[in-house]
């Protein structure tokens, strides 16, 4: 897993002090592959920021407003002002950063890679091979998420997803998943390995003790 400068890491004990679990949970659900991770040379476990917050709000626990502001997206929109004004709309209060040229977007995966690069297919000249330069950016930064905004892209990468150039809400939830609350956790076929418990099973399990 690439991990950019001066990234949020934290480690096993961070994320068992916020889900109010063991180590041993912990290691567990990495096991299990519950939650993105990484080692250190040491092998000793790291988790993105970005991760971390990620799975909070996917098992319905509350995500602590210094977490989620370490664990924001980076955006880069290639396009026209269109584009710019349309992602900025649809992701009101998220930092986007924008560039007119694929070259320049090269610039910055180069110094300051992105996490998310939205590109407006019908906004680039015309002698632009998009999926050329869309193949080269992700040898740049594997990492990044990669969406096209097109109501049509034959030949499109199969690690780029297409939204339709005025379709928000579907470019808010790749962007921005649902929150957590409502969803509920895997079962596990093995009583010996705690899973992720959503706030609602949380406090089923919470009257069944009281009671």
């Amino acid at each position: 897993m690439a991990v950019m400068r001066g990234e949020k890491l934290l480690t096993a004990s961070d994320l068992a002090a916020l889900c109010e679990v063991d180590l041993k949970t912990i290691h567990n659900w990495v096991d299990r592959g519950r939650i993105a991770h990484f080692r250190t040379p040491g092998r000793h476990l790291r988790f993105r920021a970005a991760d971390v917050a990620e799975f909070l709000r996917a098992w319905g626990y509350t995500v602590p407003r210094e977490l989620a502001r370490a664990s924001s997206r980076s955006i880069v929109v290639v396009g026209g002002k269109e584009a710019m004004t349309h992602v900025t709309r649809a992701l009101e209060g998220v930092p986007v950063r924008h560039v007119t040229h694929p070259y320049d977007a090269l610039v910055y995966a180069g110094s300051d890679p992105a996490d998310v690069h939205i590109v407006d297919v019908a906004a680039l000249a015309p002698e632009i091979d998009v999926g050329r330069m869309l193949e080269t950016l992700h040898r740049a930064c594997p990492q990044s998420t990669f969406i096209a905004l097109a109501d049509d892209f034959p030949g499109m990468p199969s690690f780029v997803t297409r939204v339709g150039r005025g379709d928000s809400a579907a470019l808010r939830g790749l962007i921005q998943p649902a929150q957590g609350g409502g969803s509920t956790g895997p079962g596990s076929e093995d009583a010996n390995h705690q899973e992720p418990t959503s706030i609602s099973q949380r406090a089923s399990s919470e009257v069944r003790s009281a009671g």
